[in-house]
């Protein structure tokens, strides 16, 4: 009788150790699931894509469109500046903010010859549109987007200014066109500018 009652007794320590083990190892699974859902959601709220950019991107565009259709049947962009699109409705829809134009991302834009928005004079067949302020995530990612094929066939020019140096992209040369977001990175301050130059 006492081996029987020692062998229950052993029968229910070795239960009751196996159900703190499996006890252990539900808690393991549990963390281990806790903290793979947690580095996905992370993961997937970093790499998402940020409609602003989109949206930017397409204010360019549309805005470089808008101007050239406007000018095409004029022999240059004489008078062009940010005041000249912003009083023949030229920005693209969204961009006009309290009589001041701005991106997506809130920030300014300036339109004219050059990145301060010069007044073009007559005979010049090119304008720049300015995004100034921009912090190095959006300068990146702007400088980087590819536009269409049809906006890629007037642009001149890109120019980043990162406040200490400033690069120029051309078709060709030595900062060829289109750039690389890594490239673009590499480019980017804390503060810059980057202007199009179109034709």
């Amino acid at each position: 009788m006492k081996k029987i009652k020692d062998y229950l007794l052993f029968l229910k320590q070795r239960f009751y150790a196996y159900r703190r083990a499996v006890k252990l190892d539900q808690k393991i699974i549990i963390a281990i699931t806790v903290m793979t859902a947690a580095i996905i959601i992370v993961l997937a709220w970093i790499i998402r894509p940020n409609p602003k950019i989109e949206i930017a991107a397409t204010q360019l565009a549309q805005t470089a469109n808008n101007i050239r259709l406007f000018y095409q049947t004029k022999p240059g962009y004489w008078g062009l500046n940010t005041e000249t699109v912003i009083k023949n409705n030229l920005e693209a829809g969204g961009m006009l903010i309290d009589g001041k134009l701005q991106n997506a991302f809130g920030k300014p834009v300036i339109i004219g010859e050059d990145e301060q928005g010069s007044i073009i004079m007559p005979g010049t067949r090119h304008f720049t549109v300015t995004f100034p302020e921009l912090n190095k995530s959006e300068c990146t990612v702007m400088a980087a987007f590819r536009l269409n094929e049809r906006e890629s066939l007037s642009l001149l020019q890109m120019i980043i200014s990162n406040g200490e140096q400033r690069y120029e992209f051309n078709w060709g040369g030595s900062n060829p066109l289109p750039i690389t977001k890594q490239d673009a990175a590499k480019y980017c301050g804390k503060n810059n500018i980057v202007s199009w130059r179109f034709e």
